[in-house]
């Protein structure tokens, strides 16, 4: 049996660090500068921010109440069979276990490649695309054999990236903060002044916010290795969704601080061009370490939820496999570490396939249609399951004006 079920080892700060780990990655450092070009203002362009935070966190109630339901891991999978069958689970495991997931981290590993080697080659150098290619498949192989060699050094790799991150988010809000009490309000105070009212711009916006926000349902794909998983689960979903809210929204106060909404527009590495900015009167030296501090920080950041995303991304077919929709030797574990090496061999090849002959834009907007339309699925599972399974003890209910409801 110990070689057949994978060990409990996330506690409920392991939980909620996983999951702020798997959310935060380079999203932050790079969105913000596609909100306010689709809203025209700082002041519509943070409510964006709060916003897809709440839709974030509505979601997670969701999923709250489906993991206390299903203590195996696998989330969406098991949500999905029982609410609509097994053909619908069926389907979601190979376009997800399949494609979207792999695609997921292939966008991931790219985003850690750019920043990184950024610092030292630009894309017009000749070798730049396959030093980039390079480094990103260099990435996942890495973050493989760290989790073939141990889940907890895994979940304990998630705990120390996720700690870098906030680090760094902390540095940014700091610089926001010091810019504001030097009397400096001129950008900010700019409101809702040139807010853009087209609808479809809007709409464009809040993907390029929610994209930020995606992760939270991690917590979910690993809910047989929670420790008091009834108990944890809604807790550490609601708590990441409120610390990631809180750093979001602060973190584009102090964007919008600093920059005005012209230079966030026209920026795209809009984190290294605001640590250039805030620490250039202490000089050239000053403003370099701003770049390299960012540059290094978004790396590291996408690199922690790469390490997340291959943990989440594995236990799909290995609890696929499980139920025989996927080749039994899938489900294999290694007894002496109580990994699943085969799962992670699996989705670290698909990975790597999806890298070579893609680009991140494009991998961007299919990760994001896949994601969306099955999530909106898990949302309609929790009313088809309080019809068709009302005896089921929730130790957590979301309530909605007395039926499905926040």
């Amino acid at each position: 049996d110990d070689c057949r079920n994978l060990e409990a080892t996330f506690t409920l700060t392991s939980t909620v660090l996983f999951a702020v780990g798997q959310t935060i990655g380079s999203g932050i450092f790079v969105s913000p500068n596609e909100v306010i070009r689709h809203v025209g203002s700082p002041g519509m362009a943070i409510v964006i921010w709060i916003a897809s935070g709440i839709i974030s966190l509505t979601g997670a109630l969701s999923f709250s109440e489906l993991g206390t339901m299903f203590k195996r891991s696998g989330g969406e999978f098991q949500y999905l069979k029982a609410a609509y069958g097994e053909i619908w689970a069926f389907v979601y495991m190979w376009v997800c276990g399949v494609i979207r997931n792999s695609l997921g981290c292939a966008v991931i590993a790219l985003t850690f490649s750019s920043y990184l080697i950024g610092l030292a080659m630009t894309p017009d150098d000749l070798y730049y695309t396959l030093v980039h290619k390079s480094v990103a498949s260099l990435g996942i192989i890495v973050i493989i054999a760290i989790n073939i060699y141990s889940t907890r050094m895994g979940v304990v790799l998630c705990n120390f990236f996720c700690v870098l991150k906030l680090l760094a988010l902390t540095f940014l809000i700091v610089l926001g903060g010091w810019k504001l009490c030097e009397g400096s309000t001129e950008n900010i105070a700019q409101g809702f002044k040139n807010t853009n009212m087209n609808p479809g711009e809007w709409t464009t916006a809040f993907f390029a916010a929610l994209w930020s926000y995606s992760g939270w349902n991690c917590i979910n794909m690993i809910s047989g290795e929670i420790k008091n998983s009834a108990r944890t689960i809604p807790r550490a979903l609601v708590i990441s969704q409120f610390v990631l809210i809180s750093i979001y929204g602060l973190a584009n106060i102090a964007y919008c601080s600093i920059l005005s909404p012209e230079e966030l527009v026209n920026q795209d590495a809009i984190a290294l061009f605001v640590g250039r900015r805030m620490l250039m009167r202490f000089g050239e030296g000053w403003a370099r370490f701003g770049e390299i501090f960012f540059g290094l920080s978004v790396a590291i950041s996408s690199y922690g939820s790469l390490n997340s995303s291959l943990m989440c991304s594995c236990r799909l077919p290995f609890i696929a496999a499980q139920e025989n929709m996927f080749p039994k030797f899938i489900a294999l574990i290694q007894c002496r570490t109580g990994t699943p090496i085969v799962s992670l061999l699996y989705i670290g090849f698909t990975s790597l396939i999806c890298i070579w002959p893609s680009n991140i834009a494009s991998l961007i907007s299919y990760v994001g249609f896949l994601s969306w339309f099955w999530w909106g699925l898990c949302f309609m599972a929790v009313p088809v399951l309080r019809f068709k399974m009302p005896s089921v003890y929730r130790k957590f209910r979301v309530t909605f004006c007395g039926s499905n409801h926040i």
